[in-house]
């Protein structure tokens, strides 16, 4: 599929989540929208094996945009996301897995799902050691996480843990929009510079622009290549991405859209 197929996808996902928050009146927007590249990437884009590999959201507020992904790669019926936290859905306003197919983790406590990643790559290897069969290629873990959750003490134990065990089935891919609920990231946190401290912890480190589905991609690609450690992406990008009057904007990590909003928010995405 072209990259510019791929843009129209996540276009039209981003179209679904804002229609989904809006009917819900509730939900988060900004980093679903910043996200859209990547989740067009991974379901719709041939690098992730859907028959073997596993794609973790750990950041689980970002869920309304994988629900939109699943949806529209036929897990289930498109029609379902207008459930979107009602009562009785099959799709709570954070993961909960087996609610539907291919909701692997359940998800609230930010870097959670980080280390359940971590366990299901060194699963997979210690499965693979067991029935060594050169012919079957090995399963991988692809691991959503948000800026954020760099804030979790868990997550740096796991990358520590994951880097011990050379899981180089495990690639993490950061959502870095460096805005959250609050203000913007650098306003709350002071983690350092994030690709330095990443390599200091031993993970390969891959950085790209990750609203450029050209360029992200070929940075995805190029993780599933590197040996002996786990690999983060870091995809550098803009929250609320799509919608000029939501990018950049911490107000909109969790503000629902109004009516007149939504019909703006449409039409510059052209769905």
């Amino acid at each position: 599929m072209s990259a510019q197929d791929l843009h129209k996808i996540a276009n039209q996902l981003r179209g679904d989540v804002l229609q989904m928050v809006h009917a819900a009146q509730a939900g988060h927007v900004a980093g679903p929208l910043s996200s859209a590249d990547l989740f067009s990437i991974l379901y719709f884009g041939g690098v992730v094996d859907p028959t073997q590999d596993k794609i973790v959201l750990s950041c689980g507020h970002y869920c309304p945009i994988q629900y939109a992904a699943l949806a529209r790669a036929g897990y289930f019926p498109v029609e379902e996301l207008a459930s979107f936290m009602q009562i009785g859905s099959r799709l709570p306003g954070h993961p909960e897995r087996g609610s539907v197919a291919g909701i692997e983790v359940s998800a609230g406590p930010l870097g959670q799902g980080v280390s359940v990643a971590t366990g299901m790559a060194l699963g997979m290897k210690l499965s693979n050691l067991k029935f060594s069969n050169s012919q079957i290629k090995e399963p991988r873990v692809y691991c959503v996480l948000s800026d954020g959750e760099l804030q979790e003490g868990q997550v740096w134990e796991a990358f520590n843990f994951a880097v011990r065990r050379q899981l180089d089935n495990l690639i993490f891919i950061l959502d870095r929009n460096k805005i959250q609920i609050e203000n913007y990231v650098s306003q709350l946190a002071t983690y350092g510079e994030v690709v330095g401290r990443l390599e200091a912890f031993g993970l390969n480190v891959l950085e790209t622009d990750g609203n450029n589905i050209d360029k992200l991609k070929v940075m995805i690609e190029k993780a599933k290549t590197m040996q002996s450690a786990p690999t983060m992406v870091v995809a550098n990008t803009v929250g609320g991405k799509g919608v000029s009057f939501m990018e950049n904007k911490p107000a909109w990590h969790d503000q629902v859209p109004t009516k007149d909003e939504l019909e703006k928010a449409l039409k510059e995405l052209n769905v």
